[in-house]
């Protein structure tokens, strides 16, 4: 059975939405319209996170992590849309470069596989 933990849920929230921030301030040196959407995009991710742990009483951790991989999903797309439409996605990446479409593949694929991973092992129970 699925259990609220506040170190998995941080944890999990952070390290799922780090990657915005780092980008978000890395880009504010060549687009700082793009670089605020990516920064308010992880504080939505974190605000939202936030919000659902403090409803921990009233959801399922089920239904508050399958929720937050949604919103993880969703504004990650966005920070990589945002970032390649200002042309910037390739710029402030250091060492190895991914393309906006990998990024795009990538995420998909580990929200996917993760939501559906979770279905599998807490979702089908009635008591989760």
């Amino acid at each position: 059975m699925m259990q609220w933990n506040a170190g998995a849920w941080f944890g999990s929230q952070l390290g799922a939405s780090a990657w915005m921030l780092v980008a978000g301030a890395l880009a504010l040196r060549q687009d700082t319209a793009a670089a605020l959407v990516v920064l308010a995009l992880f504080l939505i991710t974190n605000t939202i996170g936030i919000g659902l742990w403090l409803r921990r009483d009233r959801i399922s951790p089920y239904a508050g992590i399958q929720t937050l991989l949604a919103v993880v999903g969703a504004t990650g797309l966005a920070a990589v849309y945002v970032l390649d439409r200002a042309g910037i996605l390739e710029t402030i990446q250091f060492g190895a470069r991914a393309s906006a479409q990998s990024m795009y593949l990538m995420l998909i694929l580990v929200v996917a596989a993760l939501m559906i991973s979770f279905y599998f092992r807490f979702g089908r129970h009635s008591d989760s």
